[in-house]
C-alpha cells in the first residue's frame, strides 16, 4: 500500500508509477466513488475523437496504458504460454 497526503487545498498526487500502470493521464477525468468509508477512483472511458487534418481524418484515441507496463504484460503471457501445464 502507498501513503499519499492531502495538501491544504484537498489535492492529492497519485505516484507517477500507479498513474503509469492504469494509464491515467494528465487532467484525465476519474470517477470518485465512496463504498464502505473507502475512496475508489477509477479512470472514465475516454472516447475516440476523428478530427480533420487538410484532407486526411485523424483518429484520437485514448492511450492504451503505459507502454512498459504493455509490454511486460505481453511478455508474461508469451512465457506462460510456453510452459508445460
Amino acid at each position: 500500500m502507498t501513503a499519499i497526503a492531502i495538501d491544504d487545498s484537498g489535492k492529492l498526487e497519485i505516484p507517477l508509477e500507479i498513474r503509469q500502470q492504469l494509464g491515467i493521464i494528465t487532467a484525465q477525468s476519474l470517477n470518485l466513488e465512496v463504498r464502505q468509508g473507502c475512496i475508489i477512483l477509477q479512470p472514465l472511458e475516454q472516447e475516440a475523437k476523428v478530427q480533420r487534418q487538410g484532407s486526411a481524418l485523424v483518429l484520437e484515441t485514448p492511450p492504451l496504458g503505459h507502454l512498459d507496463t504493455l509490454i511486460d504484460d505481453l511478455r508474461e503471457e508469451r512465457i506462460q504460454s510456453q510452459l508445460p501445464a
